[in-house]
């Protein structure tokens, strides 16, 4: 086989040079010194720009970053405290608030309804212990029947010889509410009244203290507070109560035209219904039953004295047992309602009518169920 030589590639034609023609391009015109500098100021104040945008870019993700981050911190901060307040209960029982600084009657500023308990200290524990001891006070008087406005008035009155000049009170047929402001401090109390009792002795024992407060002779809140509470209701021995009650039961009857017969059937009814009163009340009748069930028994048992022992006439057993049941008509509770209306304290005035209404209703169906089974005897004999 021959060798043939080998042979380079022979390159590409050139491309013909470009002619000069008509529509070719102008060279441009050689540029001249102002026009660099131009260029060259123009080139430096692009530069300036963009760095200058740049570093307020930085700065501006910069802050964004740390208000997001010390907005984090702050929410921490505020749950943690609240957290923390949210278990911390005054140890004299009140709850104190803080209320920020602002007009507190600009009712459209939200802050207004702030509910944060704040930490203890020596002003909030004085602050707490005059709360609770205006509401134990207030408590007291209303347990021993005392009327709305004579409790409204000592609790006011004490508060501002105790140096508190902003008291809201609040008082209903379940409890009494105080609450105080000092500052930007605020301390509620509350305490319940369970029922309205009738104890004189009790509430001039109390009225006793607000005078001892106002002249200045009793100074310190821990020893008004004890005083306070160390006023009991002072109680008569039942017995005495019974013997005292049939012994009016005899004088009603004998007021209303009752002679001896008449008035003995009344002390034996009288005794009887005061034992029976007595005695439910221990065993936890409710009232209205004890009333009802207490008038129809004692009124029973003096028609029957009046009847069969005395034998007296229908008109005169009436008046026996009538005589027996006006032992229970509750008297200083309509008084207590009919002043609490006239005075301006219409719910809790309203609220003691229908209480003292409801016990007399209850007096009247004892009454009404021993006219029937009077009139049965009657009518058998």
């Amino acid at each position: 086989m021959r060798n043939s030589p080998i042979t380079e590639p022979q390159a590409a034609p050139a491309a013909p040079a470009a002619t000069t023609s008509t529509c070719t391009k102008p060279a441009p015109a050689p540029a001249t010194d102002s026009d660099a500098a131009a260029a060259a100021t123009t080139t430096a104040t692009a530069s300036t720009a963009f760095t200058t945008s740049n570093s307020i870019l930085r700065a501006t993700e910069s802050e964004l970053a740390n208000n997001a981050a010390a907005t984090t911190n702050t929410t921490h901060e505020e749950q943690s405290l609240n957290a923390e307040n949210s278990t911390k209960i005054h140890p004299f029982g009140a709850y104190m608030k803080e209320i920020p600084h602002h007009d507190h009657y600009h009712e459209t500023t939200p802050s207004l309804y702030a509910d944060t308990l704040v930490r203890a200290g020596a002003e909030n524990e004085e602050l707490a212990l005059k709360a609770k001891l205006l509401a134990t006070l207030g408590w007291r008087l209303a347990s021993c029947g005392a009327e709305t406005r004579l409790i409204v008035q000592s609790v006011k009155k004490m508060a501002h010889d105790l140096g508190c000049h902003s008291v809201d009170l609040g008082i209903s047929r379940d409890g009494i509410i105080v609450k105080l402001r000092k500052g930007h401090q605020v301390s509620v109390e509350f305490m319940e009244v369970k029922h309205f009792a009738i104890n004189m002795d009790s509430v001039a024992r109390l009225h006793e203290i607000c005078l001892q407060v106002s002249e200045g002779k009793l100074t310190d809140l821990n020893k008004i507070f004890l005083a306070i509470r160390a006023v009991r209701p002072r109680h008569y021995r039942h017995q005495y109560l019974i013997v005292i009650e049939a012994l009016a039961a005899a004088a009603f009857a004998y007021l209303n035209g009752g002679d001896l017969g008449v008035c003995l059937s009344a002390i034996m009814g009288g005794l009887v219904l005061m034992f029976c009163r007595f005695l439910f009340i221990k065993r936890g009748f409710f009232e209205s039953f004890t009333f009802m069930l207490s008038a129809c028994i004692g009124s029973f048992v003096s028609s029957l004295t009046a009847l069969y022992i005395f034998a007296c006439t229908p008109e005169h057993v009436t008046l026996a047992a009538t005589a027996t049941t006006l032992l229970l008509v509750p008297g200083f509770p309509l008084l207590n309602g009919f002043l609490d209306i006239f005075k301006g304290y219409v719910p809790i005035g309203l609220i003691r009518l229908v209480i003292a209404t409801v016990l007399v209703i209850s007096a009247a169906l004892g009454l009404l169920t021993t006219t029937f089974l009077t009139n049965f005897l009657f009518a058998q004999l």
